[in-house]
C-alpha cells in the first residue's frame, strides 16, 4: 500500500510539473516586445489624436506605462475608457480602436500590461497577471483629481477582455460598463486548447494541475472564469466573438455552449459567425491578416522572404475597422453612461 502511494505522489509530481512547462510553452514566462518587424500606428498617425504619457506601480512595484488619449476637437468627454490589450503585443496594436473611441468623445486610458513593450518586468507571469494590472490601473484613476470622478468604460480584446471582464472580482470600483471582444471563459481551457493546437494531444488529464498552478501563483484571481464573474455581479457587460475564431474557440467563450450566459438581464452577446479573433477589424482586413501571417509563418519569420512580405504590408487594409461592430460597442457604452445619468437624476 504504501508503494502504491509512494508511486502515486511521484505520477501527480510528475503531471505537475509536465503542467507547469505545458503553461511556460504559451509565452507567458518571457517577455512580449511585440513584432519588431511590423509598424505600431502612434498617435502621430492620426489627426486630432493627442497622447499625454502616464505611469503606474502594480502589484510588485513594476511600473507600468502607457498614455490617456484624447480627440483635440473634443471639450467635454463622455467617459473615460480603460483600453487593456491582448498578448503578442502592447497597446499601440489598438491604436486605431483607441482612435476611434477618442473621435467618439471618450477619453482613453491605454498601458502596456507587466513584461510588456514598454512597460516593466522580465516575463508576462500569467493570464492572471492582466487582471492585476488592470486593478492598478483603476486604482491609479481613482488617484488622479482630473480622472476619479469620470465614470468608467472597459474595453478589452482576447487577453485583455479576459481581464476587463473578471476585474470587477478584485476591485470595489465603480464600473459603468464593459465592452468585451473576444474573450476567453477559462484560462485551463485557453492553455489546453493552446498546447492541442501545437501537440494534437487532448491534455484534460491535465486541468487539476493547471488550475492549481495558477492558484498557487496568483490566489484565487488565477482561477476566476469569466461567466462566473459576469453573473455575480450587475455591471452591464457586452461580448462580440467571431464563429470563425481558432485563437479563442467559441466553446470557451461567454457566447457560446456550455459557457453561455444565461438569465443575466445585464449581459449581452453577439456572435459574428463568419468573423475571426479580431471581431472588431473589418471582414476583408481580418482576411488579409490572417493571410498575411500564414504566409509569413510558411515562409519562416527571419526568413528574406518574409521580410519582404513583412515591408508590404497595407497598414490602411490591416486596420481596417468594422464600423457595424464599433459602432455596436459604442451605442451600448452610451447606453451605459445614459443609464447612470438617469440614476443619478433619481437620487440613486
Amino acid at each position: 500500500m504504501l508503494y502504491v502511494f509512494i508511486a502515486i505522489i511521484i505520477i501527480c509530481i510528475l503531471l505537475f510539473v509536465v503542467a507547469l512547462k505545458i503553461m511556460d510553452a504559451t509565452g507567458i514566462s518571457k517577455r512580449c516586445e511585440g513584432d519588431e518587424n511590423l509598424k505600431y500606428l502612434k498617435a502621430k498617425n492620426f489627426d486630432n489624436l493627442n497622447a499625454r504619457p502616464i505611469d503606474f506601480k502594480s502589484d510588485k512595484g513594476q511600473t507600468l506605462n502607457g498614455f490617456l488619449y484624447s480627440n483635440a476637437k473634443v471639450e467635454a468627454y463622455k467617459a473615460l475608457v480603460v483600453f487593456s490589450h491582448g498578448m503578442g503585443a502592447g497597446h499601440l496594436a489598438y491604436t486605431t480602436e483607441i482612435n476611434y473611441f477618442a473621435q467618439k468623445g471618450y477619453l482613453v486610458l491605454a498601458y502596456d500590461n507587466t513584461g510588456t513593450c514598454t512597460s516593466e518586468g522580465n516575463k508576462l507571469n500569467g493570464f492572471a497577471q492582466g487582471i492585476i494590472d488592470l486593478k492598478f490601473a483603476l486604482e491609479f484613476v481613482k488617484s488622479r483629481d482630473e480622472l476619479k470622478d469620470m465614470p468608467i468604460i472597459l474595453v478589452g480584446h482576447s487577453w485583455g477582455a479576459y481581464s476587463v471582464c473578471n476585474v470587477s472580482a478584485i476591485t470595489d470600483t465603480e464600473i459603468k460598463g464593459i465592452v468585451a471582444f473576444s474573450p476567453f471563459n477559462s484560462m485551463n481551457k485557453l492553455i489546453r486548447d493552446i498546447a492541442k493546437t501545437k501537440t494534437k494531444i487532448d491534455l484534460s488529464i491535465l486541468s487539476p494541475f493547471f488550475d492549481l498552478i495558477n492558484l498557487l501563483r496568483f490566489g484565487k484571481t488565477g482561477i476566476l472564469r469569466t461567466c462566473d464573474t459576469i453573473n455575480s455581479n450587475s455591471v452591464p457587460t457586452l461580448v462580440m466573438h467571431g464563429g470563425n475564431d481558432m485563437q479563442v474557440t467559441v466553446k470557451n467563450s461567454p457566447v457560446g455552449k456550455p459557457h453561455k450566459i444565461q438569465d443575466n438581464e445585464n449581459a449581452r452577446t453577439v456572435l459574428y459567425e463568419s468573423k475571426f479573433h479580431n471581431v472588431y477589424l473589418a471582414k476583408d482586413a481580418e482576411q488579409y491578416l490572417n493571410n498575411t501571417f500564414a504566409k509569413i509563418e510558411t515562409l519562416g519569420k527571419n526568413s528574406p522572404e518574409a521580410y519582404e512580405v513583412y515591408q508590404n504590408i497595407d497598414y490602411a487594409l490591416i486596420t481596417k475597422e468594422d464600423l457595424n461592430v464599433m459602432e455596436t460597442a459604442v451605442s451600448f457604452m452610451e447606453e451605459c453612461i445614459m443609464k447612470r445619468d438617469f440614476l443619478i437624476e433619481q437620487g440613486e
